[in-house]
């Protein structure tokens, strides 16, 4: 509807009313310091009222202006109370008023007296407003119905203020407003029945509305009057006139007036119980000021109507209350009945479902069994719903007019389900949704002029100001995708239903308790023996790993290897990586069943982890005669930000499961972006892998996802735990996405994965990130005493040689026991702790070092111990820690952890090698000739560098390609070099250069 941004109207609203810093000018404002009784700051215009100057007041005591009795009996009020102080006082030292309406507030440690001349408009004022008073309460009292009530008040108040028009304003839930009773000049246009924008009367001005019960205005063209000094003189705080009776006004209110031709107002709250509900507004087309007396009058009309709103709603509801509370004794009967069961009493009382919210259409979701009532969205669409958007919100009652807005799909079934309300249970092992739906309801709004023609401009001050509109002519709008609203009453029968089915469902649930109990009593049992078993396990599994790939690392130091050497080197590394990583798998189902899985969110380089998944499986295929092929949109970004580890365990279950049952043809994985919320910078990743294998029958394509569950031809084929697929589909879903499959026997499967991933907004730290290889200590450093202590022979000769090889002092010990004789004559600065040893562990042993440490006082600085564990279970890490080692090193570990960990703890300095994607990738990029190089670049067109800079900086390898393959043969050095660049990936290099070219070329 409205052409204004977001980002505007939340600037305009953030203008902060209460601190204006000026009243307005029909009376004047003091601020009183508590402790001194010193004026402190003053409104500047108390020379019209007092004939003193501002200037005069500041620093004086008001015992220059007050009376010691009217100052005693204000300071005794304000001890007692916190309310506003009013009475009638005289001033000492005017000069042209005297006396005046004081109304006084107390505010921190200041007291705020505000002052009004005193003027009697009559003899016998106060019977005269008693007569008016009592006769609108009379009158709104024989009122039967709200609308009734509402005019009658509109007509009471224009009475008793003699405003030309008097309108009575209610705030829908959107904060927009409609004139819901008018009663005015007969010459003046009716504005019965008009809505008004929300920003018309923005956030703070509601806020202040809610606080405040009356606010006048009696000149619109009148100067505001500043409050000197502005600023509290010691605080240096804005004053807060949240409570003030004469706060000037916001400069776009008055603007607003203006353009309706209004030249003073006067607005009266109605609250509904401690909520805005709407506004009593008062217009006069000149000047016009109400006293004191007459202003409370109407303030105790705008209470007195509130509580009456309050008690009309009831009475208009007392008939529809009396049908909810049948319908609900039906249904709570027919629960208490233990012979029937929840699934019979809801699907019997179908019917009064659709009565008790008015609604034409009800799902019943009853532990996944869906029976649709009425006018619905079909059986499909309802599941959807319940899985993409009630069970993640976790929310026990929803509603909404208008459901696309937050679940998009649902646009598709408008017609029948554009309103929804939603109670939902979530018990443990059950879960209960009732969804109410009603259809889209198009709807004329007539509006106060059109609501889009506003503006929004900054002062001098930079505060956002918003131009209102000129018209209020009537502008008309008809507004689509929304149902009928749902009433209050009707939220509060839904959720008295809720909470009659909740207490139902947990009477069922307390006749299976004692089962229940046995059965988790049994669980828990066999879920310890299973962690006892895992612990077990990874201690073993991890163990021999950890000798594989620490030697792996130690071979590839050797300078002598040839590069299909290290190639396998490579390989042999990466595989092993990979077994950690499975081993890691089967040691979190423990966690996946407990509901204790989480992510790991890094940002990282996401075609190199395809790079090295299919260097990892490539072999695999080859060995069985199959084509493993790699499809990547252009689109697809290179680094994202997620759990990296869980998406290669994701890709390479997916593409080995094909791997494992094809045996003729090819396998293609397909990556792409499915979508992109550029403000949120959440992408959905989506990965397709196509086979050529043997299929699945259709009655297995959900028991595959289940854990330890195979096919039949996976049974034959005795490979596999299955544990692979039920572990990618947990991982996907936690992940923000999910797994599916599509297949048919002897032709084939597609298993279709949606990954919820963020593009980062910074990746400067992965393109930066190069490992180097430690080659040895450098000079002028101490000589460093380290013991390995592990009772595995290859563990502790790889820990050795690797130290030794570096140039490190090296002890090794096999035992808790051989370690602690070692430390005491040795005095190593370090200890690499194994944790399970025979004789004595590595708990022990630490234990008795920190001991003997506080107990010796000749001993140097405590020794480091950094345990070797390889435990993945966070319970024994803890333990680790508390018996005094200083940190952890989970096996199988790389060596750069293990150099990290011991420049950490003992600062100590290395010499690294040069890191280099290849040799030949080395050499070209040291003989080029750079000044050759820049000459090439600079004859190529700016829209071609622009265009090569674009591709490279979002990696789309094939445009970048193309590009190169544009460059005329005469600059044959520049093609071959970006090739070079290209085939390995370098990207960030492609950046870097073209960056430079176009920068000179601008």
């Amino acid at each position: 509807m409205i052409n204004l941004s977001l980002i505007d109207l939340q600037n305009y609203e953030q203008f902060e009313v209460k601190y204006p810093g000026s009243i307005q000018p029909h009376g004047m404002l003091l601020v009183i310091d508590l402790a001194t009784l010193n004026i402190i700051q003053v409104s500047n215009n108390t020379r019209s009222f007092l004939g003193i100057k501002p200037k005069t007041l500041l620093g004086k005591s008001i015992r220059y202006l007050l009376s010691s009795d009217k100052i005693k009996d204000l300071l005794d009020f304000f001890n007692e109370n916190d309310h506003e102080f009013v009475e009638i006082i005289k001033l000492k030292k005017s000069k042209i008023i005297s006396k005046f309406q004081a109304v006084a507030h107390k505010i921190q440690d200041s007291i705020i007296l505000e002052l009004e001349p005193f003027l009697i408009e009559d003899n016998n004022p106060s019977i005269k407003l008693y007569n008016l008073l009592k006769n609108a309460i009379t009158n709104i009292g024989l009122t039967n119905y709200l609308d009734e009530t509402l005019q009658t008040i509109a007509k009471e108040i224009r009475k008793i203020t003699q405003f030309d028009r008097v309108l009575v304003y209610r705030f829908d839930f959107d904060s927009s407003g409609v004139v819901l009773a008018e009663d005015k000049r007969e010459d003046l246009d009716s504005y019965l029945g008009l809505h008004y924008p929300a920003y018309d009367i923005p956030t703070q001005a509601r806020q202040f509305y809610s606080s405040n019960w009356l606010r006048i205005i009696p000149n619109v063209f009148e100067e505001a009057v500043p409050i000197i000094p502005r600023k509290h003189p010691v605080k240096n705080e804005e004053l807060d006139l949240t409570r003030a009776v004469l706060r000037s006004v916001f400069p776009c209110h008055i603007q607003y007036l203006k353009n309706m031709g209004v030249s003073a107002s006067m607005s009266i709250s109605l609250m509904n119980e401690k909520s805005l509900w709407g506004l009593i507004a008062c217009h006069h087309y000149s000047t016009r000021y109400i006293n004191y007396e007459t202003r409370k009058v109407c303030e105790f009309l705008g209470q007195f109507l509130s509580i009456e709103l309050l008690y009309k709603q009831e009475q208009e509801f007392r008939n529809y209350r009396t049908q909810i509370k049948g319908i609900q004794t039906r249904i709570r009967e027919g629960l208490i009945d233990h012979t029937q069961s929840i699934d019979n009493v809801i699907v019997k009382n179908q019917s009064s479902l659709l009565n008790l919210t008015r609604s034409q259409g009800v799902s019943i979701c009853l532990d996944k069994q869906i029976t649709l009532i009425g006018k619905t969205p079909n059986q499909k669409q309802v599941q959807d719903l319940i899985n993409h958007f009630l069970d993640p919100r976790k929310t026990e009652i929803f509603y909404t007019d208008s459901l696309e807005k937050d679940y998009p799909k649902a646009e598709e079934f408008k017609e029948t389900a554009c309103g929804m309300l939603a109670i939902s249970i979530f018990l443990s092992n059950s879960t209960y949704h009732i969804i109410w739906f009603r259809p889209e309801q198009c709807q004329e709004i007539q509006w106060a002029g059109n609501p889009s023609d506003v503006t929004i401009i900054t002062d001098d001050q930079e505060i956002p100001q918003l131009c209102p509109r000129h018209s209020f002519a009537l502008w008309k709008e008809v507004v689509n995708g929304k149902s009928l609203a749902w009433e209050s009453l009707e939220i509060e029968a839904a959720q008295e239903l809720k909470n009659t089915l909740l207490l139902a469902a947990l009477e069922f649930s307390k006749q299976s308790q004692v089962i229940l109990e046995e059965k988790t009593r049994q669980a828990n049992a066999a879920n310890l023996a299973k962690s006892q078993f895992l612990a077990k396990m990874s201690h073993e599994l991890r163990t021999p790993l950890n000798a594989i790939l620490g030697f792996t690392q130690m071979m590839n130091r050797d300078s002598s290897l040839s590069s299909q050497q290290q190639e396998y080197l490579g390989i042999i590394n990466r595989s092993g990586e990979h077994l950690l990583s499975l081993i890691n798998d089967v040691l979190e189902m423990s966690r996946i069943e407990a509901g204790q899985l989480t992510l790991n969110q890094t940002c990282f380089n996401l075609h190199e982890l395809i790079k090295s998944v299919k260097e990892l499986l490539t072999l695999k295929a080859l060995s069985k005669g199959l084509e493993l092929t790699v499809h990547q949109d252009e689109e697809l970004p290179k680094y994202i930000e997620g759990d990296e580890s869980k998406l290669r365990q994701i890709i390479v279950n997916l593409v080995g499961n094909a791997i494992k049952f094809t045996h003729v043809g090819h396998i293609d994985l397909y990556l792409s972006v499915l979508s992109h919320q550029p403000y949120t910078k959440e992408m959905m990743l989506q990965l397709e892998v196509k086979d050529t294998g043997i299929g699945i029958n259709q009655d297995e394509l959900e028991t595959i996802f289940e854990a330890f569950k195979q096919t039949e031809n996976n049974f034959q084929s005795k490979e596999g735990t299955g544990l692979g697929l039920s572990i990618s589909r947990q991982f996907a879903r936690l992940m923000g996405g999910d797994i599916t499959v599509q297949s048919q026997l002897g032709q084939g499967s597609t298993f279709t994965c949606t990954i919820k991933m963020i593009m980062p907004t910074k990746i400067e730290g992965v393109l930066k990130k190069q490992s180097k290889r430690v080659i040895e200590l450098a000079s002028s450093q101490p000589e460093y005493r380290i013991l390995v202590v592990e009772d595995v022979r290859d563990n502790q000769l790889l820990m050795v040689k690797m130290l030794e090889s570096v140039g490190f002092q090296v002890r090794s010990a096999n035992n808790g026991q051989e370690a602690l004789e070692i430390w005491q004559t040795w005095q190593p600065q370090l200890i690499w702790m194994d944790m399970r040893m025979p004789v004595m562990d590595g708990y022990e042993a630490s234990r008795q070092i920190r001991h003997q440490e506080t107990t010796t006082p000749n001993l140097s600085t405590p020794v480091t111990i950094i345990a070797l564990t390889a435990t993945a279970f966070d319970e024994e890490r803890k333990a680790i820690l508390a018996v005094g080692c200083n940190d952890f090193v989970s096996k199988p570990f790389q060596e750069e952890v293990i150099f990290e960990m011991m420049q950490k703890y003992l600062g100590v300095r290395y010499i690294y090698e040069d890191s280099t994607p290849t040799l030949a990738f080395h050499s070209t990029l040291t003989h080029l000739d750079s000044q050759q190089l820049k000459a090439d670049m600079t004859k190529m067109s700016k829209t071609w560098v622009n265009e090569l800079y674009q591709a490279a900086l979002s990696a789309r390898e094939k445009r970048v390609k193309a590009l190169i393959q544009q460059i005329p043969l005469e600059q044959s050095s520049l093609a071959k070099f970006l090739n070079q660049l290209l085939n390995n990936l370098a990207f960030e290099q492609i950046i870097n250069l073209t960056e430079g070219i176009a920068d000179e070329s601008t």
